[in-house]
């Protein structure tokens, strides 16, 4: 394992997203760390360097093939930038020496940038964990790592760079879910591909008790005030047709004992009718029921194995990359959005080693937004981060959920990159 990679197949999860990328519907994230000093970007820049051998399945190119898309070992370095303003945007091959992921840094901040071709949230952490750690080590700071982190000169574990789904197939028919069509009311959206960001941050004890006593976690908490939000700013017509359709990735790695650091993630959708009396707690009611039903390994397993059995299937397999561009691409516009009308993804507590957590102010995940909002959920240092990123310039959702919460007597600092303004000093992007 300690030659280099040449060539790798995409994980079956991933096989689709070179077929769907645009300027708009970007599928790149964000992980950032905000650390206690001013970033030094030459020893950044040199931690993210001295990395490229423990991570051989981030440091590649993306190439096509006749059938699909595969991975090829990146002979060039990667690039460090300053951030711009603009979140999550579609990374350029050509001025991005054909890397999927960028690091940016501004003022005491780092971040990750990186397409979901490559990997989910849990793989982006612990690369941007790592890259930290290094960089800490550069600084001079006393730090000792814990086994999350991955440094420099270690063996590259075979089972980090598996397709998981994959291994845990179990065989099965061909089982698609279903494709209902969600609520989704259509908003004036930004005329760049920049995506508006608000950041919260809550205390987490606080927020953890307010679902703990309706008996819900904290996820769950979430999804209802998420659902509740959509319902009240949203237009009655369309809601007395449509349910709101909540999605929810699942990390599976807990849940399959996996060390993969490919996308290893599914989803299921939490679904609710507005009814004529907006009622939070029968909202809440019924995600309690959904998650029971949804998240379960039987479901799970199923949902697997589709997505397996689909791309083993021989009609598929011979078929020529160009002519699978033209059919998904078609499909996904047609049936990949309609059931889901708002994703939310809670990538958990990030733990770190006690000697790091000192030099380490908080964590922040941003999803792109593309038309539909995307909500983030991490905890670090008894701080819960909620960033919603969103294509449209209305923000009465973000209101009326915050508001929710301080009216229960939560506290919540908000922190924005004003996009709405911004946007205009990017007139150079095309329109959106």
């Amino acid at each position: 394992m300690n030659e280099k990679i040449y060539w790798s197949k995409l994980d079956h999860s991933a096989k689709i997203y070179p077929i769907l990328i645009s300027d708009r519907f970007t599928y790149v994230f964000r992980v950032s760390a905000t650390l206690k000093e001013l970033i030094d970007k030459n020893l950044l820049y040199q931690a993210i360097l001295e990395l490229k051998p423990r991570f051989p399945s981030f440091y590649v190119r993306l190439k096509r093939g006749l059938f699909w898309y595969y991975f090829e070992e990146n002979l060039k370095d990667p690039i460090l930038d300053m951030e711009t303003g603009l979140v999550c945007e579609k990374i350029d091959k050509v001025f991005n020496n054909r890397y999927l992921f960028k690091y940016l840094y501004y003022g005491k901040r780092i971040s990750l940038e990186i397409n979901h071709v490559l990997t989910d949230g849990s793989g982006a952490i612990v690369f941007l964990k790592a890259v930290v750690f290094r960089y800490l080590e550069l600084k001079g700071k006393k730090v000792v790592r814990d086994d999350s982190i991955f440094i420099v000169n270690e063996e590259v574990d075979k089972e980090e760079i598996e397709d998981a789904f994959v291994k845990n197939y179990k065989g099965g028919n061909l089982n698609p879910p279903e494709v209902p069509k969600a609520y989704f009311k259509k908003k004036k959206i930004f005329n760049s591909y920049g995506s508006g960001v608000i950041n919260s941050f809550i205390d987490s004890k606080q927020l953890i008790g307010l679902a703990k006593a309706k008996n819900a976690s904290l996820t769950q908490y979430i999804v209802a005030l998420l659902t509740y939000s959509m319902i009240k700013t949203g237009n009655k017509k369309l809601l007395k047709k449509l349910p709101v359709n909540i999605c929810v990735p699942v990390n599976l790695r807990s849940i399959y004992n996996s060390k993969t650091l490919s996308n290893f993630s599914l989803y299921f959708h939490s679904s609710y009718k507005a009814k004529e009396e907006l009622d939070f707690d029968d909202i809440l009611n019924k995600v309690k029921l959904n998650f029971k039903e949804e998240y379960n390994q039987e479901k799970i397993q199923s949902k697997l194995d589709t997505i397996c059995v689909i791309q083993k299937k021989t009609f598929i397999k011979i078929i020529p990359l160009f002519i699978k561009y033209i059919i998904f691409k078609i499909g996904y516009q047609a049936f990949g959005r309609r059931p889901t009308s708002l994703t939310v993804s809670n990538f958990g507590v990030v733990k770190l080693p006690e000697s790091m957590r000192e030099h380490i102010k908080s964590f922040s995940f941003y999803m792109g937004a593309g038309q539909k909002h995307a909500v983030a959920v991490n905890s670090y240092n008894d701080k819960t981060s909620i960033v919603f990123s969103r294509a449209m310039i209305n923000t009465n959702l973000e209101e009326v959920f915050f508001n929710f919460l301080t009216e229960r007597g939560i506290e919540v600092e908000i922190v924005s990159n004003y996009w709405e303004m911004k946007e205009r000093k990017f007139k150079h992007l095309k329109k959106g």
